[in-house]
């Protein structure tokens, strides 16, 4: 089966994983609330994976407005999880950072997430824990294939 015969099961299993990850999301939002809003773990997890950005730039991937923006990045900032500094190359323009006490408050919310989720998983028999395993990896390739731009499917 050729790639252009498989896209019709691939858009399906693609929006049904979409519909699953929404869940997830939405269990461990209301089941391990954090102390920052999801957007403001959105920011941070976008800081983590592309470094420095402006805030318009921040405001455009995270979907909001650039006012909307600010003020996630204010309470963010006051809480030390992010900074603010000025771009060397123009010095018009803030980058906003993430800090080391972002990067840990990111990774305490995932913590809190997988023990309030863990229990869920852990009944798993060891061959769904494999698949899921195997899932991880090959969305693992195809993400970092998103962020480069690359083409293709990993496995």
């Amino acid at each position: 089966m050729n790639d252009i015969e498989r896209a019709p099961d691939a858009g399906a299993t693609l929006r049904s994983l979409l519909e699953q990850i929404w869940q997830l999301n939405r269990i461990a939002a209301t089941q391990a609330p954090g102390q920052h809003s999801p957007s403001q773990y959105r920011t941070l997890a976008l800081l983590v994976d592309s470094g420095p950005r402006r805030v318009g730039d921040l405001a455009t991937e995270v979907h909001l407005s650039q006012p909307a923006m600010t003020k996630i990045l204010h309470g963010l900032a006051d809480s030390g999880a992010v900074a603010r500094t000025t771009d060397p190359d123009d010095s018009r323009v803030t980058l906003v950072t993430i800090t080391d006490a972002g990067r840990a408050l990111l990774a305490e919310r995932s913590r809190t997430i997988v023990e309030q989720l863990l229990p869920g998983f852990a009944e798993l028999s060891d061959d769904d824990h494999g698949t899921l395993q195997k899932a991880v990896r090959i969305l693992d390739g195809l993400t970092s294939q998103a962020r480069t731009g690359a083409t293709g499917v990993a496995e």
